[in-house]
């Protein structure tokens, strides 16, 4: 594992430790181990550009919320946990708001600015999904008790 697969995963870490503790979810273990393994894979997810053959790294495809919303799509159609989604979300835009950080340069978008900007609105807007998903989850546990 690279230095930087560390870092965002930290960054990550991160991400999901203060959502958990500013929102309403009903922490459990499975809670937090779906959501820690889904959030793992979202921090992931950005730098898979690199191995699809897309032809180039920062892909604005991988390096947006478009992964998110096909994986909501998923997860929703087929009933999933609505946590994975969450964790999903919130690993990916960690990914991103380090990029913001760290990186910046995103393909197709000229300008560090308006690279920065862009991850920062998709970031933000991974952020706002969580919560607003979190919200409308009476209580998001995955046991059927």
């Amino acid at each position: 594992m690279s230095a930087d697969r560390v870092i965002h995963l930290i960054v990550g870490v991160l991400f999901f430790l203060v959502f958990l503790k500013l929102s309403n979810i009903k922490i459990d273990i499975k809670v937090v181990t779906y959501g820690f393994i889904a959030m793992a894979i979202g921090t992931w997810v950005p730098d898979w550009d690199l191995f699809l053959g897309i032809g180039f790294h920062r892909s604005p495809i991988s390096h947006s919320a478009l992964p998110a919303v096909i994986l909501g799509w998923i997860i929703f159609k087929f009933k999933l946990p609505p946590v994975l989604f969450i964790g999903f979300c919130l690993g990916l835009s960690s990914h991103l708001f380090w990029d913001i950080i760290y990186y910046g340069n995103v393909q197709w978008i000229s300008g560090g600015s308006n690279d920065r900007l862009f991850l920062f609105i998709n970031s933000a807007i991974l952020v706002v999904i969580s919560k607003v998903v979190s919200n409308r989850t009476s209580h998001i546990r995955l046991s059927r008790a």
